[in-house]
């Protein structure tokens, strides 16, 4: 399987600047442009809380706004499904943020990210963001996504989620400890001496 996904350090509110340059998800696909800048502009609003999982009681589960409460209980309980699979637990408090597809690439494009990254994690305020097309149907931007990636909307979820795990666990932005976690996450082993 492709080496893929990244962290993208973004702030979430206006911050003036994150002080690292942040990563764009596509770093490890090879077909993807390597792009880099320092992240200034707010995204387009605050996200809303709408459920939080009975599993793992300190993961957050929110949506940026735009979804109707139905949808973001759907695409959250996709997300839940796809994240139970792997020791979520072990982050501790955590938030897990869905966003709109129509809103994703402005997102990414304002900050020099490349905008077929389908998810990030901005460690140091503990979330990590995933775009819509990976949990609900975006027919257009799963075609734009299945070129890209080479896989099906599932199968991404699942790498993007341990990928971005990788990232969360390890406290890091380094994206072949992040894929070597992903590798790990993939096979059922414990992520132990991984991280460095």
């Amino acid at each position: 399987m492709k080496k893929l996904l990244c962290s993208c350090l973004l702030t979430w509110i206006c911050l003036p600047s994150l002080g690292q340059t942040p990563s764009s998800l596509a770093a490890l696909n090879p077909t993807a442009k390597n792009e880099a800048a320092s992240s200034t502009a707010a995204l387009p609003s605050q996200p809303r809380e709408v459920a939080v999982s009975r599993a793992t009681p300190a993961q957050r589960y929110v949506c940026n706004t735009g979804f109707t409460k139905k949808q973001c209980e759907e695409g959250m309980s996709v997300l839940r499904k796809a994240i139970g699979n792997y020791p979520v637990a072990e982050l501790g408090e955590w938030t897990w943020i869905l966003v709109r597809s129509q809103d994703w690439k402005d997102i990414l494009l304002a900050r020099g990210l490349d905008p077929d990254s389908p998810a990030f994690t901005y460690h140091e305020k503990r979330q990590t963001f995933i775009e819509e097309a990976l949990v609900m149907p975006a027919p257009i931007r799963a075609r734009e996504l299945l070129l890209t990636w080479h896989m099906n909307m599932s199968d991404l979820l699942d790498l993007a989620v341990r990928h971005e795990l990788g990232h969360a666990l390890c406290k890091e932005a380094n994206e072949q400890n992040a894929d070597r976690v992903a590798r790990l996450l993939k096979r059922g082993k414990t992520i132990g001496r991984a991280c460095p």
